[in-house]
């Protein structure tokens, strides 16, 4: 395998942890797939987290509001890659908010930004419309 498809194999597995992570309510596994500081482009404007402690204090109760009050598990619907190098990847995501039942809430479009930090990757940067 290329040193490019491995990147980009590496990049999509730290994707697929995140949502794991994230359906499983594991911050900590969560906070470790993102790299800080790390960007969130939204409809509503721009949000940067800077450190863990910051990243710790209002990522995921800015999510939860986000989703709303019946999300329960989102669903990574596909993945493309878009451009890729040994230590970058940008990803075209698809997504779906549901609710416990698997009922779909909404699905969302988002780029996101990969990055090999020291070995781990993890999301330096994600844009989407998505609330």
């Amino acid at each position: 395998m290329s040193e490019i498809n491995e990147a980009s194999h590496a990049a999509v597995t730290a994707i697929e942890q995140f949502m794991a992570a994230l359906n499983a309510r594991d911050d900590a596994a969560l906070y470790d797939l993102l790299h800080l500081p790390h960007v969130r482009i939204s409809g509503e404007g721009v949000a940067i987290w800077h450190d863990r402690v910051e990243l710790e204090a209002t990522y995921l109760r800015d999510f939860y509001d986000r989703a709303g009050p019946d999300w329960h598990h989102t669903i990574l619907d596909s993945t493309e890659m878009i451009h890729s190098s040994a230590h970058k990847v940008h990803v075209l995501i698809q997504f779906t908010r549901c609710t416990e039942d698997g009922g779909a809430i909404a699905t969302h479009r988002s780029l996101w930004i990969m990055t090999d930090n020291d070995g781990r990757w993890g999301a330096q940067a994600r844009s989407s419309f998505a609330p």
